[in-house]
């Protein structure tokens, strides 16, 4: 009788694992599926950890960008360098939200050292660089919407190899 109480508990067990693996597959149907705000979680599944440039140039517009990307974390330098106005050198501070890195940049221009956020949205290898109204808040230049900001082909950096 010992025999068929263990023979019958395993076969219920093995009946369940397989009702569960019906379960699990009906979980996983795209019609089942539930939306999941992943605003405050890792885009990466692993960290990564790299150093890229990026290059424009227009005309006698340029400006150069390297990264230096370290999980989530963006740090790097972007310097411009536009047609008869001053230049504008400083560092990136940031991290990537699925495909847009946002950022503080901390420049120094006409001897006067600013910060602004920079939104930078990665297509294809590039970054195109969203400019819309900013506001001043607390010393700093924030976007007032950064859902209308426009991704044109006005500031596109390339990548190019890292001297």
């Amino acid at each position: 009788m010992n025999k068929h109480l263990l023979l019958f508990a395993g076969l219920a067990a093995m009946m369940a694992s397989c009702t569960s693996n019906q379960a699990d597959k009906k979980l996983t149907d795209s019609s089942a599926m539930i939306a999941v705000d992943t605003t405050f979680t890792a885009t990466n599944d692993k960290p990564e950890h790299s150093i890229n440039c990026y290059q424009y140039i227009k005309n006698k517009d340029t400006a150069s960008m390297q990264l230096r990307t370290n999980g989530e974390e963006i740090t790097g330098f972007l310097d411009y360098h536009i047609w008869e106005k001053d230049a504008n050198k400083g560092t990136l501070s940031g991290e990537m939200k699925g495909d847009t890195l946002i950022a503080e940049y901390t420049f120094d221009s006409e001897g006067l050292r600013s910060v602004r956020e920079v939104v930078l949205l990665k297509k294809d290898g590039k970054f195109y660089e969203g400019y819309g109204p900013v506001k001043e808040d607390k010393g700093k230049y924030r976007f007032e919407n950064r859902a209308q900001l426009k991704f044109d082909n006005n500031v596109v950096f390339s990548p190019k190899p890292c001297n």
